[in-house]
């Protein structure tokens, strides 16, 4: 199979599993929050804020790497099965000892037994880490998906119910560590691949040089995406931390949802091209603004919509004791439209060899973070901090943006054809949509909401076939791919 048309295979995969993924855990999100409120979610983003943390330093970078490794591969991943084992291990045992420091510094002793429990999700996912990423390697995602669909629908499912049966804020626990002990154990059915407890130090040290800047980079970026969370935890109690994880993740969870999809499949495309094709050069530059093209294509009506409908959609559907949510998930949905177009940037800086430019970009987001986040906090709250991260997620663009165009042919006109007529698309439908809402002949505000966005994705479709020749191309091929696909049938 060519390159084009596996990559074409990834991207449906790995779109059905974001969709479905993300769609359930959107739903669970939602009914939870209105089940147990902000101070439940509150405490759950706390023990979810350190686990995260922990996460990083699971596989040590190994993931990266084996996609990126020429070499050895077989060795090499066994060797970074056992190596992954071991220090997940260490970090879920860190984890334990830790949790009563964690709740300390929240001020919140119900941290603790959450924390503990939690942490077993770590351990138990190293298992099927090197499996998976082996099949990501070979862009094999249809079998790599399927794990994942079953994990969320069954994770989800339980924490629905035991939320629905009065558990409480166990119900987001157990469901977690359900998910997690079914994705990591499916995995082995669908993979040819298995370990031998073979470790090589050589093979370890490679892999861990190319892998310590991934480390790096995404530790500083968790610590960039998170600080304000810990922060907000700290200072201003369990209740606003609630309100601010809710508008992040709803803001934020469709946009860079579809960006992942993106991304998963971009990043061992382009490693494979910087390997092998004499054009690898021309070839590199057309896959990246292309996904910038459909990232910003999904996205922008997604921004435009949560922007212009998020008073309507709090005030409907959570009543005015949400009301706080309101303004950040405004702005942070514009923190979440420009970082899914930056998150593709990271795939071709990290194929082209370029991982530390990644580092640098992270240490500089961090330490302006730092410097301004706790004053931020105190003076404006939750409100402040968002404003913060839209801001900073602008210029970390901009930074990113002219990296990006070092090593590939990504000029800042390029950007701009994609950028302006698909912006001013979603703006004016999610103005017109916006006005037509009050006049919409439905009772409940859920159907009202679901017919003002149908009413925006009509016109943003509309105005952007209209506007965009290459959208027009990209369907015409998808139906021929199709229609195709139908006669083989």
């Amino acid at each position: 199979m060519s390159l084009k048309r596996q990559v074409a295979s990834s991207l449906f995969w790995v779109a059905l599993s974001q969709l479905f993924g993300s769609g359930l855990t959107l739903v669970t999100s939602l009914i939870v929050a209105k089940l147990l409120g902000p101070a439940a979610l509150g405490l759950v983003g706390m023990a979810g804020l350190a686990i995260a943390a922990l996460q990083y330093f699971q596989n040590i970078g190994f993931d990266a790497a084996l996609i990126y490794r020429r070499d050895e591969v077989e060795n090499a991943s066994h060797t970074a099965f056992v190596t992954v084992i071991a220090s997940s291990l260490v970090v879920y045992l860190t984890a334990v000892l830790a949790a009563p420091w964690v709740a300390l510094f929240f001020r919140e002793p119900a941290v603790t037994p959450i924390l503990r429990v939690l942490a077993l999700t770590i351990l138990i996912s190293s298992v099927g880490r090197v499996p998976a990423i082996l099949m990501e390697r070979e862009l094999n995602f249809r079998r790599r998906i399927l794990p994942e669909l079953t994990a969320n629908a069954i994770g989800s499912g339980t924490a629905i119910a035991l939320a629905l049966s009065g558990v409480g804020v166990w119900s987001l626990v157990w469901g977690q560590l359900i998910g997690t002990t079914l994705a990591s154990a499916l995995v082995w059915f669908v993979t040819s691949w298995r370990p031998r407890l073979r470790f090589r130090p050589q093979l370890a040290r490679e892999l861990f040089h190319y892998g310590k800047h991934i480390v790096g980079s995404q530790t500083l970026i968790f610590l960039i995406t998170n600080v304000d969370n810990a922060v907000v935890g700290r200072y201003a109690g369990d209740a606003a931390l609630g309100f601010y994880s809710f508008a992040y993740n709803l803001s934020n969870r469709p946009a860079t949802q579809i960006a992942s999809v993106l991304t998963r499949v971009m990043f061992p495309a382009l490693a494979k091209l910087s390997s092998s094709a004499v054009e690898a050069a021309e070839a590199r530059a057309r896959y990246y603004m292309t996904i910038v093209h459909y990232v910003t294509w999904l996205t922008a009506p997604i921004a435009a919509a949560t922007i212009l409908f998020a008073p309507e959609f709090i005030y409907g559907l959570y009543g005015p004791e949400w009301a706080p949510a309101i303004t950040p998930l405004q702005l942070l949905a514009i923190y979440g439209f420009v970082r899914s177009i930056a998150a593709n940037m990271g795939s071709v800086l990290r194929a082209m060899g370029k991982p530390h430019w990644l580092t640098a970009i992270a240490i500089w987001r961090l330490a302006t973070m730092l410097a301004t986040l706790y004053p931020v906090t105190k003076l404006w709250g939750i409100t402040g901090v968002s404003w913060l991260s839209a801001i900073v997620a602008v210029v970390d663009f901009v930074i990113s943006a002219t990296l990006v165009g070092k090593v590939v042919d990504a000029p800042w006109r390029a950007y701009a054809r994609i950028l302006i007529p698909t912006l001013a698309a979603a703006l004016v439908a999610g103005l017109l949509a916006h006005w037509l809402y009050p006049f919409l002949p439905l009772a409940k505000t859920a159907w009202r909401l679901l017919a003002a966005g149908v009413v925006l994705v009509i016109l943003y479709g509309a105005l952007v076939w209209l506007a965009d020749a290459r959208l027009r191309a990209a369907v015409a091929a998808g139906f021929a791919y199709l229609r195709r696909w139908y006669r083989r049938c």
